[in-house]
């Protein structure tokens, strides 16, 4: 292998934009059941079939809520692989990171240091992949504009503050005004918890689309490198 040969990252991109999908459609149906069940509950008129139907829901969002946590688990996992390899080529193209490549992956768990390191790892996969193909091409215009990474991590961040909060509201629901309640907090939850992961598949495209750039600049040099050489049998 050549020393400096990018690792391709384009499957890893696809897997986990492909699991963002999924985790999108799942909150989508976890919207509508408890929807549906808030409407049941506030118009229950305690008859069997009314009986019969919220006890089928009291099995089917707890299952949705099991799928969403499935998801994420998914989702965590799919996407450290697909930022580190992205971050990993960085350090390939001998661009100077702030981190290593495992250092990149830690930031989005160590307390504190995972509400910065994240979004400035982010923004050196943007910036230096591009840097790298300048590199290559003195006519590339580098594009500086990170505000999409900035306008994620912000939502994001704020996803997982209002998510704790409708967490504390499900635990107090004990009526059915109260438990109506939560599911109307939890339902808002689920709506932005939709719009971060829209903003990461953004991120996501974004990157992958200069990666792309970069991989196939790299090939080409590497083909033009290879013009001339002799062969020795």
């Amino acid at each position: 292998m050549i020393e400096d040969e990018l690792k391709d990252n384009s499957q890893r991109s696809k897997d986990i934009t492909m699991v963002f999908i999924t985790a999108i459609c799942i909150d989508a149906i976890s919207i509508l059941l408890l929807i549906f069940q808030s409407y049941k509950l506030k118009n229950f008129t305690n008859t069997e079939d009314e009986m019969a139907i919220i006890e089928l829901l009291d099995i089917f969002v707890p299952i949705s809520g099991i799928a969403q946590f499935v998801i994420f688990i998914v989702a965590v996992i799919f996407f450290l692989r697909w930022f580190t390899r992205a971050y990993e080529n960085l350090i390939i193209k001998n661009q100077k990171t702030d981190y290593s490549k495992a250092g990149s992956a830690w930031g989005f768990f160590i307390p504190i240091v995972s509400l910065y390191r994240p979004i400035t790892t982010a923004k050196e996969i943007y910036l230096k992949t591009q840097y790298a193909i300048k590199g290559y091409n003195s006519n590339f215009k580098v594009d500086t504009d990170t505000s999409f990474i900035v306008i994620w991590w912000i939502v994001y961040i704020v996803n997982g503050i209002f998510a704790n909060y409708v967490s504390r509201k499900q635990v107090n629901a004990f009526d059915i005004d109260s438990f109506v309640e939560s599911n109307g907090y939890l339902i808002v939850s689920d709506i932005i918890n939709i719009i971060t992961l829209v903003l990461v598949l953004y991120v996501i495209h974004k990157i992958t689309k200069v990666e792309t750039v970069l991989r196939e600049t790299n090939e080409s040099v590497s083909e033009i490198d290879e013009i001339g050489k002799t062969v020795v049998y």
